[in-house]
C-alpha cells in the first residue's frame, strides 16, 4: 500500500463515517433514551468510534476502486507464510493487518463482553468475509479480483483481534462503563433536549428530501423545480402527519430524543405547533431565510428559559408541553 493510496483510503473513510453518522446517529440516540433514560458522553464517543473504525475498516480493505482493472487484476497468493518471508514491506503489512484488527478485538472484549474463544471466531469470519470480498472482486462486481485475497491476512487478523481482547483485558477496568447506568427515577426534558429534538427534525427533513430528490433525479426527473415543493411536504409528513398518526403526538424528532406531547387537546396542538411553526420554517428555510427561522429558535428558547416551567411561546399557544415519554409512562402508573 503506499502512501498516496493510504490517503485516499483515509479520505474515504472520512467521507463514509460523515454520512453514515446522521443515518446511526438517531436510532442509536433512541435507545439510548429508552433504554437508559438518558444520553452520556462517553457512550456517544464509542459509538462515534465504533462507526469510524468500521468505515475504516472498509476503506482500507476495498477502496480505492480501480480506474483500468485489467491493468492492476490481483495475483492469487495461498501460501501464508510469502507475507513473512517476502520483504521488509511485507512485514510492515503483516504489522498493519494485525493493528488494524486490534480495535476490533478490543471492542468484542470491552463494549460487547463477548469470551476469547467468540471473539477469535468473529475475527476469523470478518477476515474471511473480506478475503472472500477481494478475492471475487466483490462478489463478480468486476471482471477479476484486484487485490490480492491472501490466506496470510486470515491468520495475521485473527491475530491482531486476538491481541486486541487480550489488550482490552487488561486495561478497560481503566476505561468508563460501555453504557450508562439506567436511571431509577424519570428524567425530566430539560432544554437542551428539547433542542436537539427540533435538530433532529431538521436533519429528518434534510435526510429525506435529499433522498426524494435522488429519486427523481435517477428517475429522469428535474429534482431542482420541485426542491420548495418536496421539502414543504417531507416537513407536513414528519411534523404533522406522523404526530397525528402517533399514539404519543411527537414529531420524528422528538420520538427520537423519547420525547412526547402532553396536552388536553393533541390534535388540536399538533396542528397548531405545524401552523405556528413548522409550515414558516419549512418555508423560509426553502426560500434562503435560514437565519429568520435561526433567530426564532433563539427568541423561543429564551422566553422558556426565563420561565419557571420552561415552556415556551410555541407550547402556550398550542397549549400543550413537550415533556419525556418516562415522566409520563411514570404518571400513568398507580
Amino acid at each position: 500500500m503506499t502512501p498516496g493510496s493510504e490517503i485516499t483510503d483515509a479520505l474515504i473513510a472520512v467521507l463514509f463515517f460523515a454520512s453514515l453518522v446522521p443515518l446511526l446517529a438517531l436510532p442509536w440516540i433512541h435507545h439510548q433514551y429508552r433504554r437508559f433514560g438518558r444520553l452520556r458522553g462517553w457512550s456517544a464517543v464509542l459509538a462515534a468510534l465504533e462507526v469510524l473504525y468500521l468505515c475504516g475498516l472498509v476503506a482500507y480493505t476495498l477502496f480505492p476502486l480501480p480506474s483500468d482493472i485489467v491493468e492492476v487484476c490481483a495475483r492469487h497468493n495461498l501460501n501464508p507464510l510469502n507475507d513473512l518471508a517476502a520483504s521488509r514491506s511485507a512485514i510492515l503489512q503483516v504489522a498493519l493487518n494485525v493493528l488494524l484488527f486490534m480495535p476490533l478485538g478490543y471492542l468484542l472484549r470491552y463494549r460487547f463482553r463477548r469470551t476469547l474463544l467468540v471473539s477469535t471466531a468473529i475475527g476469523l469470519a470478518v477476515s474471511l468475509l473480506i478475503e472472500t470480498t477481494q478475492g471475487t472482486a466483490i462478489f463478480g462486481i468486476y471482471p477479476c479480483p484486484y487485490r490480492v485475497a491472501d490466506t496470510g491476512d486470515l491468520i495475521t487478523n485473527t491475530f491482531g483481534t486476538v491481541a486486541g481482547w487480550l489488550l482490552a483485558a487488561a486495561t478497560a477496568r481503566l476505561l468508563p462503563a460501555p453504557e450508562p447506568v439506567p436511571l431509577t427515577h424519570p428524567d425530566p426534558a430539560g432544554l437542551p433536549r428539547r433542542a436537539f429534538a427540533v435538530l433532529a427534525d431538521f436533519l429528518i427533513a434534510y435526510l429525506f428530501s435529499t433522498a426524494v430528490l435522488v429519486v427523481l433525479l435517477l428517475a429522469g426527473l428535474q429534482a431542482g423545480p420541485m426542491r420548495f415543493v418536496v421539502s414543504v411536504l417531507v416537513y407536513a409528513v414528519s411534523t404533522l402527519a406522523v404526530p397525528l398518526y402517533r399514539a404519543d403526538h411527537a414529531t420524528l424528532g422528538q420520538a427520537t430524543f423519547y420525547l412526547t406531547l402532553s396536552s388536553p387537546s393533541p390534535a388540536r396542538a399538533v396542528w397548531l405547533r405545524y401552523l405556528l411553526w413548522w409550515l414558516p420554517v419549512s418555508i423560509l428555510q426553502n426560500t434562503g431565510y435560514t437565519s429568520l427561522v435561526l433567530l426564532a429558535a433563539i427568541i423561543l428558547g429564551l422566553s422558556a428559559r426565563l420561565r419557571q416551567d420552561r415552556r415556551t411561546l410555541l407550547d402556550r399557544a398550542a397549549g400543550s408541553s413537550t415533556i419525556s415519554r418516562c415522566v409520563q409512562t411514570a404518571a400513568r402508573v398507580p
